[in-house]
């Protein structure tokens, strides 16, 4: 009966989540829900306490590069990268997807993805519309753009929840994970940029000879609104990448780095008359630590019931089969996990069933590939994915989930098969 609730908790709440009544938060939901399975007695404050050291890390890394972020938009660093891409490839477009990626691609791996998407895709939205590219077109400047967020994410820790999530989990630091992850990170980057050009080349290649595209865009120099802050934001990005790579030596958590960047750039704000307090702190993703706290004590009360018993059973043969085999096949189970129920509860999952198998070392990374490249199968399978068809939406483009479902499938595959090689090559 216990696992029959939880089972039930969790399937209503994914199914609100995506859903989205009336625009209710994923986090309101979340909590509803962990509030229900508590009230059932089918959680204890302990858990609580347990999940909370798994998060708050995370949470809280993650709201510092997103502040960070927030503050860099604002100055018109992003669409200063973008106006210098733009301009050199408005007429040659195969060149200009293959840029605004590259672009995309840089921003997942040094902030994170979530903000890949919420920067990149108004910017992209914006161009295919003033260069008057079919519908198919934009879709190939969106989807490459939307696949890099989550595809990206994989070299460096915190450009992805998931990622701090699993690296807390297993006590893994700054430098062993970029040692590690760093090349299978860079394959997953390239693949993704030759299977969208790949794909959608053809049809792109039909536009570049139209003469409706504007002849020019404005100067780069024109979105920076503080030259001084521009530099100072360089400085500080230099130094957030040297505090990670440090932290973990010296035991300073990567939230204390990512909030401390976020800081120094927002009292530089302030002081040149940007960064307004009230807005800023509204703007930040406060919701996401009700969430992630929420959401994996969830998915603890079904591991505590029973309800992923089989998860390990499933786990354990592949491992048996050699390292070639077992990252293969630990890599698309992970995936496919990810995929059926979004990449935040999977983790915890994953993390979950490895420690309980005693698996090989390469467990805890093919898990990170997982749920950062598998998760873009489906649309449910990260936040970053429901925010990208939000935006669409808004931005005048309806994509069905089954339309994103065969995209997804087809692109997606060989990202996550060329990644899991080459982690097997690295770890071999």
């Amino acid at each position: 009966m216990a696992m029959m609730v939880a089972i039930s908790v969790f399937t209503a709440s994914l199914a609100l989540i995506v859903w989205k009544p009336k625009g209710v938060h994923e986090a309101v939901v979340a909590l509803i829900g962990a509030a229900l399975l508590f009230a059932a007695r089918l959680l204890a404050p302990e858990d609580a306490a347990y999940i909370w050291g798994f998060v708050w890390n995370a949470t809280f890394s993650l709201i510092g590069i997103m502040l960070f972020t927030t503050l860099l938009d604002a100055n018109g660093f992003f669409r200063w990268a973008a106006l210098h891409i733009v301009r050199a490839f408005h007429h040659k477009q195969l060149r200009l997807l293959i840029g605004l990626c590259a672009l995309a691609a840089a921003i997942t791996v040094f902030f994170n993805n979530d903000g890949t998407i919420l920067i990149m895709i108004p910017i992209v939205l914006e161009v295919t519309a003033l260069l008057q590219l079919s519908r198919r077109s934009r879709i190939a400047f969106l989807l490459g753009v939307g696949l890099m967020a989550d595809t990206a994410s994989a070299p460096l820790m915190m450009s992805n929840l998931t990622n701090i999530l699993t690296a807390d989990f297993f006590d893994i630091g700054f430098g062993e994970y970029a040692e590690t992850m760093l090349m299978p990170g860079i394959v997953a980057i390239a693949v993704t940029i030759a299977v969208t050009a790949g794909y959608f080349g053809k049809s792109i290649r039909k536009e570049e000879s139209r003469a409706q595209a504007p002849e020019s865009f404005p100067e780069p120099a024109s979105a920076v609104s503080h030259k001084g802050l521009f530099y100072l934001s360089w400085l500080i990005i230099a130094a957030i990448m040297a505090g990670y790579l440090i932290a973990d030596k010296i035991g300073v958590p990567v939230a204390a780095i990512a909030l401390t960047g976020a800081a120094v750039q927002w009292l530089a704000s302030l002081a040149v008359g940007q960064g307004n307090v009230k807005k800023t702190l509204r703007g930040a993703p406060w919701l996401i630590v009700v969430f992630a706290l929420s959401m994996n004590l969830i998915v603890y009360s079904m591991y505590l019931h029973g309800a992923v018993s089989w998860f390990p059973n499933v786990l354990e043969p592949m491992t048996e089969q050699g390292a070639l085999i077992g990252i293969l096949g630990s890599g698309v189970l992970f995936s496919l996990l990810s995929a059926a129920v979004n990449n935040l509860p999977a983790v915890l999952v994953s993390s979950l069933a490895i420690e309980q198998t005693i698996g090989p070392h390469y467990l805890p990374f093919a898990s990170l590939l997982g749920t950062s490249v598998g998760a873009k199968l489906t649309p449910i399978g990260s936040l970053a994915t429901l925010l990208w068809l939000q935006l669409l939406r808004r931005g005048g483009i309806d994509m069905s989930w089954r339309e994103y479902a065969k995209y997804g499938l087809l692109l997606t595959a060989p990202i996550l098969l060329c990644s899991l090689v080459t982690l097997w090559l690295i770890l071999m």
